[in-house]
Formats: C-alpha cells, sequence, structure tokens
C-alpha cells in the first residue's frame, strides 16, 4: 500500500530560511504523530522536501517539479504570498491541494481556487486571527511537551500553523473517504477540523473563518 505523499514547499535557504525552518518542524512533527496513531485509512503519510528559496522564480520551479514527481497531491506551503500565488496557479490547475500556513495575502484566494487553501488570517485579519499563544493551550500540551523534548520551540510563528495544515488535510481525507482531491477539497470546504491552533473551517475561497 503506497504511502501519502506530503509535499513540504517552503524557503529552506535564503532569508527567509528561518520560516522554512518552522514549516518543516510543523509538518513533519504532524506527520510522525498522525503515522503513530495509525496514519490515515490505513495508510502512512510521507514527507517530501522542496526548497523554494522565498523566491518566486523558484517557487515556479518547485512547483513544476511536485507536479512532475508522480504521485504528489498535497502540498503545505508556500510561505510568502509572492511564492504561493504564484505556485498556487499551477497546483489548481494540476488538481493539487495546497495549504499555506504564512501567506497572508488575500490576491492569493480572490481568484476563483476551488484547492487552495490557507492556516493563517488574511493580512486584513491578522488582528483576531494570527494570535500564537497555541503552544499554552491545554489541549496542545502532549503535543507541545513533545516538541520541547526534542529541543523543539512549539511558539514558533508559523510551526502549529503547519502542523495544523497536515492536520487538515488528514482529516480532509478521512471525510472524503479518498484521496481525490476534488473530493477532499470539498470535504475541506464543508468540515469542521480540530487542530492545534483550535476548530478549523473554510469558506469558499479556501480562507479560515474567522
Amino acid at each position: 500500500m503506497s504511502d501519502i505523499k506530503i509535499a513540504i514547499a517552503g524557503p529552506q535557504t535564503g532569508s527567509m530560511a528561518e520560516h522554512g525552518h518552522d514549516l518543516n518542524i510543523g509538518v513533519e512533527s504532524a506527520i510522525r504523530d498522525i503515522n503513530a496513531r495509525g496514519g490515515v485509512n490505513g495508510k502512512r503519510l510521507a514527507p517530501w522536501d522542496y526548497d523554494d528559496a522565498g523566491e518566486p522564480k523558484q517557487a515556479v520551479a518547485v512547483a513544476y517539479k511536485i507536479v512532475n514527481e508522480g504521485g504528489m497531491r498535497f502540498v503545505v506551503g508556500h510561505m510568502a504570498s509572492a511564492t504561493a500565488e504564484l505556485a498556487a496557479d499551477i497546483y489548481e490547475g494540476e488538481g493539487i491541494i495546497m495549504i499555506t500556513p504564512g501567506a497572508t495575502g488575500p490576491e492569493l484566494t480572490d481568484r476563483g481556487y476551488t484547492l487552495i487553501f490557507r492556516t493563517i488570517g488574511l493580512d486584513s485579519t491578522q488582528g483576531p486571527a494570527a494570535g500564537n499563544s497555541f503552544d499554552e493551550d491545554p489541549e496542545n500540551k502532549e503535543i507541545v511537551e513533545a516538541l520541547k523534548a526534542r529541543g523543539i520551540d512549539p511558539s514558533r510563528p508559523y510551526l502549529l500553523r503547519a502542523y495544523a495544515a497536515v492536520q487538515v488535510i488528514a482529516e480532509g481525507i478521512k471525510a472524503a473517504g479518498s484521496e481525490d482531491t476534488g473530493r477532499v477539497a470539498h470535504a475541506i470546504h464543508n468540515g469542521k477540523f480540530k487542530t492545534v491552533i483550535g476548530t478549523l473551517s473554510f469558506d469558499g475561497k479556501g480562507d479560515l473563518r474567522v
């Protein structure tokens, strides 16, 4: 039985590498925890890392590489609005779901996409949506303590948002009973998902309901 591949697309090098570190640790930690509980519909999740260096041209190259890898239907990334917007055009056209934990520009979800989501608020809603005290939530104690035991700071600004993106993908697949991205996206648009950053739901554009 093949794994469910999840691409991690973000800046592993360059000026935004620190945010890319949050992304990688968040995604890999969520995958580790979900697999420890039996995976998703009997399958394991498998991370695949891609470095867009925080650069738009590199993000386009990464997006095409993800498309051409084969079997890659889910992406967590990209972290900047400029990189996410260009990559989203490619993923939407190729039937790949993308969830960004970092891109806040409203233009990303103003294009009528059905497969693009984010686990962070828009620039215009950062007041109510941007609070980052998730590491202090008693419900997250087990996850937070496990991260700290590995020498990871769970209060990093994007880490738990990246973790939540994987949770949404996993629960969306379960709700859809399928890995077909059209069905999974429909389930995400119409569901509520308990995550490390709270119970999330998404509007028709893929933005968080706040």
